[in-house]
């Protein structure tokens, strides 16, 4: 019984997931994906999902617009943007610490600071990538 319930759970989780700014979808594409997450929540036999779901539809189809949507998507890349620039002041600071070891000679703190300094790399490099999928949202609905 529980693996019949696992593999339609999977493919909700999944559906879901898919999108990362779903709220940022124009309003028809998000009525649709709701419609396939009541599909398979039916299929699955889940009637409290079900109905949770036929009430998010209704109030999609109530209340969303196009205008909202893309809004929510500007509001969305103005915060990555917001992100990207802490990462980067961030990764400022980090490289004035390394700096600041290096000219004291401390092997252990040069290390911490370098790695210091990698993971604010790698911080920055996950928010821009967050901001570009945010920017393609924004475009996708603008079109």
């Amino acid at each position: 019984m529980k693996t019949r319930l696992i593999a339609p759970i999977l493919s909700v989780s999944m559906l879901i997931a898919g999108h990362a700014y779903a709220d940022t979808v124009n309003c028809a594409t998000k009525a649709n994906q709701i419609q396939t997450q009541i599909d398979f929540a039916k299929k699955a036999g889940n009637i409290n999902q079900v109905a949770g779901l036929e009430k998010a539809l209704k109030e999609t189809q109530q209340h969303c617009t196009d205008a909202r949507q893309t809004q929510r998507a500007e509001e969305e890349v103005r915060k990555k943007q917001a992100d990207v620039d802490e990462a980067r002041q961030d990764i400022s600071k980090a490289e004035t610490k390394l700096r600041e070891a290096q000219a004291n000679g401390n092997t252990k703190k040069i290390e911490k600071a370098q790695k210091k300094l990698t993971e604010k790399q790698a911080d920055l490099q996950e928010e821009r990538e967050e901001l570009r999928a945010a920017q393609a949202d924004l475009s996708a609905l603008k079109n």
